[in-house]
């Protein structure tokens, strides 16, 4: 992990120095794409539009710079830009996160194989628990998605999303503890039969 962040560092220096660099921009763009598209996806839950708002927020970031605006923190912008184009893709299309069942008989027919039944179950786990981080607030869910799928840590996020380290603390405890008593409750409420 010192690697990547030694790497990630690096080119986020040289990227100061000169921030017109396309190459450096190009080398930038791979290093985040995934990470970009994770956090969009766990909000829209639809991959083609995944991929469409991920492209856009790097188009959006490159013409960002092109017009010469000052980047204080080039990770913080990609994120704020991400976090902007899924309000707006909200705002242009209302949408459900019902599955229809076109949809759901093509997540059957993709998910052949001898792992079938392992990876229904997992689909079916992470969804459970996307239905639970959905039900808390948006600061809560870009704390623990940025936290604990990103991996990042909180002087990182803290300057992802604006906030002190410490604010970012008590944000992921807090989430965590209400993520906590969503599950129980839900437990509770649904005992699972062996």
């Amino acid at each position: 992990m010192k690697a990547i962040n030694f790497h990630e560092n690096y080119l986020l220096f040289k990227f100061k120095l000169n921030p017109g660099n396309a190459e450096i921009y190009a080398e930038l763009y791979d290093l985040f794409v995934d990470k970009i598209y994770r956090f969009v996806f766990f909000k829209v839950n639809n991959q083609e539009e995944a991929q469409d708002l991920t492209s856009d927020v790097f188009l959006r970031v490159w013409q960002y710079i092109q017009e010469k605006k000052k980047v204080g923190n080039f990770k913080a912008l990609l994120y704020q830009v991400a976090k902007n184009r899924v309000i707006d893709h909200y705002r242009q299309k209302s949408r459900s996160d019902v599955l229809t069942d076109e949809e759901i008989l093509k997540e059957i027919e993709d998910a052949r194989g001898e792992d079938f039944v392992k990876e229904i179950e997992i689909k079916s786990e992470i969804k459970s628990l996307e239905s639970f981080l959905k039900q808390l607030k948006a600061e809560y869910q870009e704390v623990l998605l940025l936290k604990y799928v990103e991996g990042y840590s909180n002087s990182e996020i803290a300057k992802i999303l604006d906030k002190s380290t410490s604010n970012v603390r008590v944000l992921a405890h807090r989430a965590l503890k209400i993520l906590q008593n969503l599950i129980s409750e839900a437990d509770r409420n649904n005992p699972k039969y062996d």
